[in-house]
């Protein structure tokens, strides 16, 4: 694979991604425009303060959103998660334990799965073809340690990410875009590779919900949380690790 520095800025826009982020604007406003969300709450101050009452808040609701307007639910769980995912903003964990609450852990973590990795690519693409002037002269030499194992290792570094991502998910995302690999490529590691993670979120609401129905924790219900603890502590720990050993082998 070449470098970043060595590939060329692109001078057209692929039809795909065009039609994809018009998609995407257009799913949003008509989710904006209905009476399952208020305008409002797009805003930032959303993002901050919605997600963290949601789950007491608004559980219910949504459990009755999946029950009497099934389709309707996928459609904006799909769409909140591409979002997020492509805007790098918070609030995914929480979705992915709502969608298990919801929608059971195989059919919640195939929903989230599908909109993290579409929200990735978008976000992908957006750097390569949008973005890529900018990115190289402000944060070239930051990345250039990424871009380098990329061009190295490919796929199987990528896959190493999404399984411990310990370099932010939304880097991975840019510096994969000013890299060669396949679009494809891109697609499929990143769904295989957050599979795991993306799993353990949704099965960890799946059985919250069933605490919050049987009214008791259960044993799965300990196992979950204690997968869930682990899955977000990790990151934090391998980055630290990650840092310290590219800061021996700089010296």
């Amino acid at each position: 694979m070449r470098k970043l520095t060595d590939l060329p800025i692109p001078t057209s826009f692929p039809r795909a991604l065009i039609i994809a982020l018009v998609l995407l604007g257009a799913g949003l406003l008509f989710l904006a425009l209905s009476d399952t969300l208020d305008p409002g709450r797009l805003s930032l101050d959303f993002w901050r303060d919605f997600w963290h009452d949601f789950w007491h808040e608004r559980r219910e609701q949504f459990l009755l959103l999946v029950q009497d307007h099934p389709l309707r639910a996928m459609f904006a769980v799909f769409l909140l998660h591409t979002a997020l995912a492509a805007l790098a903003l918070p609030g995914a964990s929480l979705l992915m334990l709502m969608a298990g609450a919801g929608f059971g852990a195989l059919n919640g973590t195939l929903l989230c799965l599908l909109g993290c990795t579409t929200g990735a690519s978008l976000s992908m693409l957006a750097a390569r073809h949008f973005l890529q002037p900018t990115i190289r002269r402000r944060y070239g030499d930051r990345l250039a340690a990424i871009d380098a194992r990329i061009a190295r290792d490919g796929g199987a570094y990528l896959f190493s990410l999404r399984l411990l991502p310990v370099i932010p998910f939304a880097v991975v995302n840019i510096a994969a875009g000013l890299s060669s690999m396949r679009t494809w490529t891109f697609t499929w590691v990143s769904f295989v590779g957050m599979l795991g993670g993306t799993f353990i979120y949704v099965q960890a609401g799946t059985e919250l919900g069933h605490a919050a129905m049987a009214g008791e924790f259960s044993p799965q219900v300990i196992v979950s949380l204690v997968a869930l603890a682990i899955v977000g502590f990790l990151p934090g720990v391998l980055s630290r690790v990650y840092a310290r050993r590219n800061a021996r082998t700089a010296s």
